[in-house]
């Protein structure tokens, strides 16, 4: 007999605060696309609103999104672990410029910084 807690459920998992959250694959995306051509979305009622669902016609189930073998992306962006690779792109795009910003700067780079603009009030400390 199988405890409550070993079942499995089909519920996500909101990360809690301290986690990293991945940006998984969705079927909802606009580029996500299935080889087979057996996406359908359909429009069911959950306690009386609206939702789009994503629908498989070749299983005849809801789509599992990422993990199924058919699935890709019209601009390559999906990793093999099923995240996205656009929002890892922003990511480290932000993260560069943050480091620029931060990183300080020698003598010899303020020296020749003041000499073509001669701000040296902005750039020394």
């Amino acid at each position: 007999m199988r405890k409550r807690d070993d079942k499995q459920s089909s519920k996500t998992i909101a990360p809690l605060k301290g986690e990293v959250s991945r940006n998984i694959c969705k079927p909802t995306c606009p580029l996500f696309r299935c080889s087979k051509n057996a996406l359908v979305v359909v429009t069911r009622f959950y306690r009386g609103k609206p939702r789009k669902v994503v629908l498989c016609r070749w299983v005849g189930d809801l789509c599992v999104g990422a993990k199924c073998q058919y699935a890709y992306c019209v601009k390559r962006a999906m990793l093999p672990d099923g995240t996205c690779g656009l929002g890892l792109r922003e990511q480290r795009v932000k993260d560069l410029l943050k480091e620029i910003e931060e990183e300080e700067f020698g003598r010899d780079v303020k020296s020749i910084l003041t000499k073509r603009f001669g701000k040296r009030d902005m750039l020394l400390e």
